[in-house]
């Protein structure tokens, strides 16, 4: 569900937590060290992009927003489901001058009339046409009748007018209407935490909770619990929270439990409260993130690999990068655990390969190179071992690296 709010992707899918992917190599950098290459991923400028094989490229925004953009929204323009994705890329990179009449179009064509009015009206906003959004929200509640997202799209309509008091009065009765959106709740109880501090917010908080059906304003008021040490009181929340959710749970529950109870130290409750109710292509990479961090940290390497299989068979190629880093981490539990025998003696030995592995004897390339001569000379290349610094005197196991891989290739 869509709803207006302070940054794009926060408008649009009401994210506030952010899902533990590789960590950062941060590095600190002086005026004598080597500059770091160029890494596009972290340049702001620039724009993810898959091609039809899966793998991932990188091109500039402008010319993303010159050349790619049209013709994404030609192409798409009588299908709403891939209509809306460009628009929300678009929306995403700051280009909401650029999909106005894509906006239109969706209003238009798309049966999904909760999606399309949000969208149509929040582009409406951001091209300060208030009173056209307006409009479209008003029309959307005669046809349809009162919906949680529309409503707080339409106090935005009315705080932009700097309307604050009946831009709250829409507010709350957006709430009343689906107290478990994101965007509602969060600009629902900072503006309590802005007049009177933490504890004006846990009031709010507790409003919306006391509301039927409310479950996500549960989950803030577990995390409260939880900074607390009030863990009986966190668990409770949690369980009428899953209750309140129904099945399947979503994803945005699921997620936040599992990262406030893994960053409490709770990685058994994160097992035992959220993995039962984890569905792979509904929850998708972000709970089981969690899931698999939990699962390393208590040493449970198979578990942790059953969940990654799992991912890896939806064939998403924009996890690839997320997913490696996780089958990295479990070769390396699985290394650490693994024990060598020291009664076992070392031996070397010698494995010989002629020419290039590509260029075999049987291969079709062979044909584009000239045959050596019997008496030709032969030239042979001996190599070759790495050393590294290890802690210990004892053979050990350890993953392959890049001294390896090279010592070997050499």
């Amino acid at each position: 569900i869509i709803c207006f709010e302070m940054s794009i992707l926060g408008k649009l899918f009401g994210t506030n937590a952010r899902t533990p992917t590789k960590p950062q190599d941060v590095r600190q950098q002086t005026s004598a060290q080597v500059p770091l290459p160029y890494d596009p991923a972290k340049d702001p400028n620039m724009i993810r992009v898959f091609d039809r094989y899966g793998r991932e490229l990188y091109i500039a925004k402008e010319e993303w927003r010159k050349n790619v953009l049209p013709g994404a929204i030609q192409s798409n323009w009588n299908n709403p489901d891939q209509l809306y994705g460009v628009i929300l890329g678009a929306l995403n990179d700051g280009f909401h001058a650029d999909i106005v009449d894509a906006a239109r179009q969706l209003y238009r064509i798309d049966a999904d009339a909760i999606r399309c009015a949000c969208v149509w009206g929040i582009v409406l906003i951001e091209e300060g046409r208030l009173d056209e959004a307006e409009k479209v929200f008003h029309d959307f509640i005669a046809k349809h009748g009162e919906d949680g997202s529309i409503l707080t799209n339409l106090a935005k309509v009315y705080s932009k007018r700097n309307n604050s008091v009946e831009a709250e009065k829409i507010l709350w009765h957006a709430l009343e209407v689906d107290p478990n959106q994101d965007n509602g709740f969060n600009w629902y109880t900072a503006i309590h935490h802005e007049r009177g501090g933490k504890e004006a917010w846990l009031e709010a908080a507790r409003r919306v909770a006391a509301l039927p059906g409310s479950w996500r304003a549960q989950l803030w008021l577990a995390r409260t619990a939880l900074e607390s040490c009030d863990f009986d009181n966190a668990f409770s929340l949690y369980n009428e929270s899953l209750l309140r959710a129904g099945k399947p749970v979503p994803s945005d529950l699921l997620m936040q439990m599992s990262g406030d109870l893994g960053n409490s130290g709770r990685l058994l409750d994160v097992l035992r409260l959220v993995e039962p109710h984890f569905d792979p292509s509904f929850h998708g990479l972000q709970v089981g993130n969690n899931l698999i961090k939990a699962h390393l940290d208590l040493g449970h390497s198979e578990a942790a690999s059953r969940i990654l299989n799992r991912l890896y068979a939806l064939g998403r190629p924009d996890w690839k990068e997320t997913l490696g880093f996780w089958d990295t981490e479990i070769a390396k539990a699985g290394v650490a655990v693994a024990s060598m025998d020291d009664k076992v003696p070392l031996a070397a030995m010698i494995a010989v390969i002629a020419g290039p592995v590509w260029l075999k004897p049987d291969s079709p390339a062979a044909v584009l190179y000239p045959s050596k001569t019997p008496d030709g000379p032969v030239i042979s290349f001996l190599g070759s071992s790495a050393e590294s610094i290890a802690d210990s005197e004892r053979v050990q196991r350890q993953l392959a690296d890049k001294p390896g891989r090279t010592s070997r290739a050499l």
